[in-house]
């Protein structure tokens, strides 16, 4: 049965002429400042900090800061990616100065959400662990080794802290119909959130999966986000992590999770 659709994201007209004036910024400290801004969170002093000492040198730092804050919740993640992908030509040490920024404006208190945006911003600066599988290509994910398997179950436990919301029960009972759909009941480990090495090394695993594989995955965890009778829109945290999850495996965006965000285009 086909599920609706929800309403196509709208934007107000702060928001366009805000998006407008950011599109417009390509010096490099500019672009830099913008990208750190997407990592503020509201409230937060210590970030905003240190936000303020990482771009002390730009002069249009506080109005690009602005034009961020204006941003929608549907706009916030492409514009991540954009300035991504137009920093990634920077040269080396600029942009392994901007991790360490950002690992700073990432101060804790942190959220389950900020692993995954800077574990995005070193994949696409250059960070390439390598992660090793012994399935095969074209191995069916059921039949994956115990050694693969883990890392789809470590990586599902911690999208389940975000996943389909914030409310652990809910995360729990969407991280077993995830790995039911590979595993038997009991043999899934309980679910408990994984410690940073462990993401990554999970992480690294996932990356390590064929190309057919991982939009398997990919598409089991958005399946099992959207049940039936629930057809959208996610929670932002809970799209923005599986959005995340997608740039982070190189995977195809899934419909349902696409519509919840705005277009933008790298020009």
């Amino acid at each position: 049965m086909t599920r609706p659709a929800p309403p196509a994201v709208a934007l107000s007209e702060d928001e366009r002429r805000a998006m407008g004036r950011l599109d417009r910024v390509r010096g490099a400290g500019g672009m830099r400042a913008a990208l750190l801004a997407l990592l503020l969170t509201p409230g937060h002093v210590t970030r905003l900090r240190a936000w303020r000492e990482e771009t002390v040198l730009v002069h249009e730092a506080e109005e690009i800061r602005a034009d961020i804050e204006t941003l929608g919740g549907p706009s916030r993640l492409p514009w991540f990616e954009l300035l991504l992908a137009r920093l990634g030509g920077t040269p080396l040490a600029e942009r392994q100065a901007l991790l360490r920024s950002a690992r700073r404006v990432l101060a804790p208190p942190g959220h389950p959400l900020d692993r995954l945006l800077l574990l995005a911003m070193r994949r696409h600066f250059g960070e390439h662990a390598v992660g090793l599988v012994q399935a095969a290509p074209d191995t069916e994910i059921s039949r994956f080794p115990p050694n693969d398997m883990v890392h789809i179950q470590r990586y599902t436990a911690h999208l389940a802290r975000m996943v389909p919301s914030d409310d652990p029960e809910e995360g729990r009972r969407w991280y077993l119909a995830v790995m039911t759909r590979w595993m038997k009941p009991d043999e899934i480990p309980p679910w408990e959130k994984p410690d940073v090495d462990a993401l990554v090394q999970a992480l690294n695993g996932l990356q390590a999966m064929s190309w057919m594989q991982r939009p398997q995955i990919v598409r089991a965890w958005v399946i099992c986000a959207f049940p039936p009778g629930r057809p959208g829109p996610l929670p932002q945290t809970a799209a923005d992590a599986l959005r995340l999850s997608c740039l982070l495996l190189d995977s195809p965006m899934p419909a349902e999770l696409a519509r919840q965000y705005v277009e933008v285009s790298l020009h």
